[in-house]
């Protein structure tokens, strides 16, 4: 059920590569390697670097089920897939 849930909107370019969750060799070891490298890239470039850290927890429980189906009906995933 997953996979198919997460193959069309890959395979039709709308979800970003930076997305790691719930992607094939992707997680979240893979998100924060890569968010160290670029921030270890700023820092020894004599860049700046701020950081904002924001807590998702439980946002999709919260998000009203009618406008969940609608956003994943105008993203092509119907019949029993949807169900």
């Amino acid at each position: 059920m997953r996979d198919a849930l997460v193959y069309y909107p890959e395979n039709n370019h709308l979800i970003l590569d930076s997305q790691h969750g719930f992607r094939k060799r992707r997680s979240c070891l893979t998100n924060l390697l890569e968010f160290l490298d670029r921030v270890t890239g700023c820092v020894d470039a004599g860049d700046g670097v701020d950081v904002i850290f924001l807590d998702f927890a439980k946002a999709f429980e919260k998000v009203p089920h009618r406008r969940r189906v609608s956003k994943l009906k105008s993203h092509g995933i119907q019949r029993k897939i949807l169900d």
